[in-house]
């Protein structure tokens, strides 16, 4: 099983031109070719803070091979957190998967995880 997690700005509302500056779209793709059970999209906090994964939405959506599900995302709704690819799904069996990155993306993620610290603003 495998999950390809990417996210774009969202297009706005009123132009479809435009993307908007305050919307994300989220998307989980089945790259498998078994289905999986997408149960939520959230974000990780640095392991600094309080609270270090949050749910942002609960899908519950099976996806066959190479079917697509998304969720929009305000981005307030992040807390003033500096970076999108610590956006994640998780399915049905607990796994959890991330935006693929270049090695150094990914080693950077995995510090600012570590040892970063992000004072969570915005209202709870």
């Amino acid at each position: 099983m495998a999950v390809k997690v990417t996210w774009t700005k969202a297009p706005s509302c009123m132009d479809q031109e435009t993307t908007c500056k305050t919307r994300l779209r989220v998307t989980a793709a089945n790259t498998g070719r078994l289905p999986v059970k997408v149960v939520e999209m959230g974000i990780r906090y640095p392991r600094r803070n309080q609270v270090e994964f949050e749910t942002l939405a609960r899908l519950g959506v099976v996806l066959e091979p190479s079917e697509e599900a998304c969720a929009y995302f305000e981005i307030n709704q992040m807390k003033g957190l500096p970076r999108y690819d610590i956006i994640f799904v998780k399915d049905d069996k607990g796994n959890m998967y991330y935006p693929d990155l270049r090695l150094a993306a990914r080693i950077g993620r995995f510090l600012w995880w570590q040892f970063g610290f992000c004072p969570i603003t915005g209202k709870n």
